[in-house]
């Protein structure tokens, strides 16, 4: 069933044309009419625009602020407590007294200020400081590899 069919095969049944009748095809040139000057042209692209976002924040660090304490303070005195009641349970630390005092303040603020550490690091005020101190650090560096330059040029000079 299959067999192969050579190319003169192919052109004696006319499923090829020959090749000393190809002819490229031309470049096909239209006129069109000359544009008149000043020729209000209106276009009309009928596609959908692309979805942007803009976000204008109008809120202060006092609003920032109330809304950290609101949405965490109450995960911390949770954690807190889950630490005294682990502490009381499983080291034998009496429920009313100083220790136990001590170590539901200790849990409060340390995980108090490490969300607050974070936080802050995530905040507008934040990211404007991260963004300073990396463009100082740069240019920084830039001086520092100036000085290095300048310092190869000068003691290449000092030899001579």
């Amino acid at each position: 069933m299959n067999e192969t069919i050579t190319l003169e095969q192919q052109r004696a049944q006319g499923l090829r044309p020959s090749s000393q009748k190809f002819v490229p095809a031309g470049p096909v040139r239209r006129e069109l009419p000359a544009m008149p000057i000043n020729a209000s042209v209106n276009h009309v692209i009928d596609v959908a625009p692309v979805a942007t976002t803009h976000i204008d924040v109008r809120t202060s660090e006092v609003d920032r602020a109330k809304g950290f304490l609101l949405r965490s303070v109450p995960l911390y005195a949770a954690f807190a407590l889950l630490v005294l009641l682990v502490t009381i349970f499983f080291a034998n630390v009496p429920l009313l007294s100083l220790s136990a005092l001590t170590i539901y303040w200790l849990s409060f603020t340390a995980a108090w200020l490490l969300a607050y550490c974070y936080d802050l690091s995530r905040s507008p005020s934040g990211i404007a400081h991260m963004e300073a101190s990396n463009k100082w650090a740069v240019i920084k560096e830039e001086q520092r590899r100036r000085w290095e330059h300048y310092e190869r040029l000068t003691e290449g000079s000092n030899e001579q």
